[in-house]
């Protein structure tokens, strides 16, 4: 039995085996949490060498971005400080500088406004017919709303009212009616928090389907209902019928026109 703890350690994985890290390039705030998995890997397979960890990085992404990440300067060993003797740029400054290349891979501009404007507005015109649309909607909301106020980038109030205004009107009434009774003292110029309003909507949707619209890459995909139209009966026939009734009778119309004419103009015969 093999006891050395270095032959025990894991080994990292090759490029498509299904535990390598993996990285969607469609989603660059997801970068971040790339680079966090390929470091616990690191640790559990002893890899401590800085030049190992840059190429290991660039194992898993595509050739284009591998090409791109590669060829940054911190990928070598140009830097000089003071008097120093030229040293290797490390991991961590080669990882600073491929994030610096994907501005939404910035942990401080995560999110804006702009993000939960959108989400509210999805969510309005999506209808949030069932409980599972909801519930969808309340945690994607709450994790950019909760960042944003964090941040100081929104206040109390207007994540109230956001999160209200993604809302179908006809059932944010039926919410409504359910918190008058269950909040009688709440000030009616005062907007419900999101979590008074989320405990109302439970209530409302009770009984219909709770499975979510998330999609493999965890976003949420809202799929809209499309019924199938009525089918109606064409209307070709009976068309072609009435242009050849109109135009028979055109036709005889002129025929007895002509016909008085040349009656008319019939000299008598001598």
């Amino acid at each position: 039995m093999n006891n050395d703890p270095v032959a025990r350690r894991a080994r990292m994985p090759p490029r498509n085996d299904t535990t390598a890290p993996k990285w969607d390039e469609s989603r660059p705030r997801e970068l971040p949490q790339y680079f966090k998995e390929l470091e616990y890997l690191f640790a559990d397979c002893g890899i401590a060498d800085d030049t190992q960890k840059k190429e290991y990085a660039s194992r898993y992404v595509s050739y284009d971005t591998a090409e791109t990440w590669l060829g940054l300067p911190e990928f070598g060993d140009n830097i000089i400080i003071g008097n120093d003797a030229p040293r290797p740029y490390t991991y961590q400054e080669w990882k600073a500088a491929v994030l610096r290349l994907y501005p939404g891979a910035d942990a401080s501009a995560r999110y804006n406004l702009g993000d939960l404007e959108r989400l509210v507005n999805q969510s309005f015109n999506s209808g949030l017919a069932t409980l599972g649309r909801f519930s969808d909607y309340y945690r994607d909301f709450q994790r950019i709303a909760r960042w944003l106020l964090a941040n100081g980038k929104l206040y109390r109030n207007e994540e109230r009212r956001l999160f209200q205004q993604g809302i179908p009107t006809l059932l944010w009434s039926k919410v409504v009616r359910r918190l008058e009774i269950t909040l009688p003292d709440h000030h009616p110029e005062d907007p419900y928090d999101v979590d008074q309003v989320f405990e109302g909507a439970k209530w409302v949707l009770k009984g219909t389907d709770t499975s979510t619209t998330k999609t493999s890459n965890g976003t949420t995909g809202i799929h809209l209902p499309i019924a199938n139209p009525p089918t109606v009966p064409s209307l070709a026939p009976k068309q072609e019928a009435l242009e050849l009734a109109t135009t028979t009778a055109i036709v005889s119309a002129l025929e007895r026109l002509e016909a008085l004419l040349t009656s008319g103009n019939a000299q008598p015969r001598q």
